[in-house]
């Protein structure tokens, strides 16, 4: 597990095996004493849920997926979940794949979920991709950037198998890159 940076009270962990998901609570919307507002809930309709488990399935993946948390006080309040693409961009750019992200109920609003994403492209290089789900997901994932296939001269990668994907493209990514250290303050501090 790496500490990747902070935010008042929260960490934003990049966790690396199995075995470090036990070290949290994961509050999942089966959960007795999950917290105010709520727990994990999108994914169950999809069929997850145990979080927990299904978190430790992911890191048992090879090639390693890019796994990262935002945690209070031990117990992970939102996280991120990206995989590489088993195919390379046509510019010969890697492509990966923001399969989830998710910020419990009551930790919403607050830019969490958007801090997630600036790490999750802070390990990454090329392209990102993400299908969005629902209206909010594809409202955030434009406000942040991700383009719609039409929006290209010539798409970078083929998605005629995989419909209603947006795509990050390198030199928006680097836009965005440029604005990370604005959503990281001190320990200590208020949220930003």
């Amino acid at each position: 597990m790496r500490e990747l940076r902070r935010c008042g009270p929260h960490a934003y962990l990049k966790l690396e095996d199995a075995g470090e998901v036990g070290l949290f609570a994961v509050r999942g919307e089966m959960d007795d004493f999950s917290p105010p507002g709520g727990g994990f809930e999108f994914f169950r309709g999809l069929g997850i849920i145990g979080y927990a488990n299904t978190f430790k399935i992911w890191l048992r993946k090879f090639p390693r997926p890019i796994f990262i948390v935002c945690a209070e006080n031990n117990q992970i309040i939102s996280w991120v979940f990206i995989e590489e693409w088993p195919e390379m961009a046509r510019d010969g750019s890697p492509v990966w794949v923001l399969r989830a992200i998710e910020t419990l109920p009551s930790f919403r609003k607050r830019k969490i979920g958007y801090r997630l994403l600036l790490l999750g492209l802070s390990q990454t290089v090329g392209y990102l991709i993400t299908k969005p789900l629902t209206a909010d997901a594809d409202r955030f994932f434009r406000r942040s950037g991700f383009m719609d296939e039409r929006e290209f001269r010539s798409l970078p990668m083929d998605l005629t198998k995989h419909p209603g994907y947006l795509i990050l493209p390198p030199f928006r990514k680097t836009k965005l890159m440029t604005e990370i250290d604005r959503y990281f303050i001190p320990a200590g501090s208020p949220e930003a």
